[in-house]
């Protein structure tokens, strides 16, 4: 389900070749689907390799290894000769607090949520400058911002991913390299619906989780995708360096009156 859709697209991004990383399902796939429909040429990466029919291109790799994207991009400099839209979304989460986590894992979280930023960014820079420019769209999360309880190393990693995504658009703004990124609360996406699945209750939990955000609903791909959209269009010339909060609301402040969970006579001590 989706909470936007537009079918026959606005041919927004006609001309240009879009990479988005992780495309398989979820986010991924969504904003490469909406790519496709806004005139894009589209290259989706996945370990899966997912076909998302004759329009996008879907390669099998793991964007952590070197070697991988490096032969990613020399397929697309041979398949298209350019590159103008590079979307970071392939990541992965553990849930755990520093003491929870061994090193292996914190590795591993790091690897794919940061390194994988890193180097598709360093590879497509050649291209983008070729180009004449290019736009980067980091999705990052929320947890970026705040720390979420229990995602230690999650959390660091999208706050590295908000730090590097500054640190392209400083560094390579002269070359009109844009670079921001895109923090999610809750999305629908698949994960999220088998997370909510092995609650013992998960009508109640997808309750609550909507209800935490002010608009009392979480995202759908969807929306990220019209976000991502825009970010990587000319209609975003002027924007880089910038982290762009989609959340529903939940961030800006408190959705939990705490005068009604202390007592009468605590409340006006």
């Amino acid at each position: 389900m989706s909470s936007t859709h537009n079918g026959n697209g606005s041919q927004r991004l006609a001309g240009k070749v879009a990479l988005v990383t992780g495309g398989s399902r979820g986010i991924g796939r969504a904003t490469a689907e909406r790519f496709a429909r806004e005139g894009a040429k589209v290259v989706v990466v996945s370990r899966s390799g997912a076909d998302l029919g004759s329009d996008i291109l879907s390669l099998t790799g793991d964007v952590s290894r070197e070697a991988d994207v490096s032969a990613l991009f020399a397929e697309i400099e041979r398949t298209f000769g350019q590159l103008d839209v590079v979307v970071n979304n392939a990541a992965i989460e553990f849930e755990g607090t520093v003491d929870d986590t061994t090193v292996e894992q914190w590795d591993h979280v790091m690897t794919v949520n940061v390194r994988s930023v890193f180097l598709t960014s360093k590879c497509a820079l050649p291209l983008f400058r070729r180009a004449g420019g290019g736009s980067i769209v980091n999705i990052a999360s929320v947890d970026g911002h705040w720390a979420e309880p229990g995602l230690a190393v999650y959390n660091t990693s999208k706050g590295a991913v908000l730090a590097l995504t500054r640190a392209l658009a400083i560094d390579h703004g002269k070359d009109n390299v844009r670079s921001n990124a895109i923090c999610p609360s809750y999305v629908l996406t698949d994960m999220l619906e088998q997370f909510f699945d092995h609650e013992a209750d998960p009508a109640k939990a997808r309750a609550q989780a909507a209800s935490i955000h002010p608009l009392n609903r979480m995202s759908y791909p969807d929306d990220i995708a019209n976000l991502a959209l825009f970010l990587a269009s000319d209609e975003a010339s002027f924007a880089t360096g910038q982290s762009y909060v989609l959340d529903g609301g939940l961030t800006a402040g408190r959705t939990v009156d705490l005068s009604r969970l202390l007592s009468t006579e605590t409340a006006h001590v």
